[in-house]
């Protein structure tokens, strides 16, 4: 399998197939007939102007080759290949900064059924709501197996798609493997956990906090259809360190729908791809180029909308007290720490770092002798 996925990508990596140059071929057509949410429009114009002049550059001086070189921006958006996974690995070390060292961690899978995508995609909002059903459904499973009530820590995501670009809304969650009593003294469950009970707990919490919401005969469908409740799933695996949980929450805090690397096919028309499903079966998926769009831009979130969120130990009150200094400051820190080193660029010939003469908001006029005297 891994042989034949690691072929697959090198197909699409020697036919340089990807989302951003399908969008440059269709995305002025596809607005012509489709309605466009603004974030939308906003999030994919900066995809297309991604390390273009427009957007403006580093101008960098490489002494060896004795040459200038422009170092162009990227546009860091939601869709980008590129720039998405560069955010998400940045984001990922930020959130492993605010983890409780020492207590082994769980990853936490919630999913619900297919009656409740559209509820979920029409109506934003109700994200939160699953998030927070996810949390409450932890915290009551945990209380439940330690005997007592526990409050843990939990680092929520809202993942809207699957692996084949559809709209499969589900949360993500890193959980302390415990959580702490009312005395503050951490209380360990072990790996056990009753999955039976497990399941009927998410779904009791998510249809009870979506029923003023969603139609009762909607929820009277989920009750009746899923006797044994919705799928949740905690990985056997426990995660100590934050290296390691860096791994686990970058793969779903920001990534894009869909990389360049799983396109081997684009006629100008339809789009194939390729996924693995749960068995870890290999799939191929064609699409229409409309449909593909609509599928991609779909999972763009509104603008301030919050996709990962903090819970019991881990929001902003208790991880205070917890970790003994400010959450804000953990944060600061670590932007002014690791963030804000100096940036590094090499030279494109002879590899060498480059030195960085001037931040550039519109490309530099070509005649360089305006700029040689910044040359120490």
């Amino acid at each position: 399998m891994l042989n034949t996925i690691q072929s697959l990508r090198e197909v699409a990596e020697f036919k340089d197939f990807s989302v951003k140059l399908i969008f440059q071929e269709h995305w002025e057509d596809y607005k012509k007939v489709n309605p466009v949410r603004e974030v939308e429009s906003k999030e994919v114009e900066k995809m297309l102007s991604c390390k273009g002049k427009e957007r403006g550059c580093f101008e960098c001086y490489c002494k060896k080759c004795d040459r200038f070189e422009e170092i162009p921006f990227g546009c860091n958006s939601r869709i980008c290949s590129c720039c998405s996974k560069r955010y998400t690995d940045r984001r990922a070390e930020i959130l492993s900064e605010k983890i409780i060292p020492k207590i082994p961690h769980r990853h936490l899978t919630f999913s619900m059924p297919e009656i409740l995508w559209n509820f979920i995609k029409e109506n934003r909002e109700l994200q939160k709501i699953v998030m927070d059903a996810s949390y409450q459904t932890i915290k009551d499973m945990f209380s439940f197996i330690a005997g007592k009530p526990i409050e843990p820590g939990v680092i929520a995501v809202l993942h809207p798609f699957g692996r084949d670009v559809v709209f499969k809304p589900h949360s993500h969650c890193i959980a302390t493997e415990g959580g702490y009593a009312k005395d503050r003294r951490f209380v360990a469950i072990g790996q056990y956990i009753n999955y039976h009970t497990f399941h009927l707990k998410w779904q009791l919490h998510l249809l009870n906090s979506l029923r003023n919401i969603i139609p009762q005969n909607i929820i009277d469908y989920c009750f009746i259809n899923y006797p044994r409740g919705f799928v949740a799933y905690a990985r056997p695996e426990r995660i100590y360190k934050r290296k390691d949980l860096i791994g686990y929450i970058g793969r779903y805090v920001r990534h894009p729908a869909i990389a360049n690397s799983r396109i081997i096919d684009y006629t100008g028309e339809g789009v194939t791809f390729y996924y693995e499903d749960h068995d870890k079966n290999l799939q191929f998926k064609t699409m229409e180029v409309f449909d593909f769009i609509s599928a991609i831009i779909q999972h763009i979130p509104e603008r301030n909308q919050r996709l990962v969120r903090y819970y019991g130990s881990y929001s902003r009150k208790k991880i205070n007290i917890l970790n003994k200094k400010s959450n804000q400051s953990t944060i600061t820190d670590f932007t002014q720490g690791k963030m804000k080193k100096k940036r590094t660029f090499y030279c494109s010939i002879c590899h060498e770092e480059l030195e960085i003469l001037a931040y550039v908001r519109k490309p530099p006029d070509k005649d360089m002798s305006k700029i040689t005297n910044w040359i120490e």
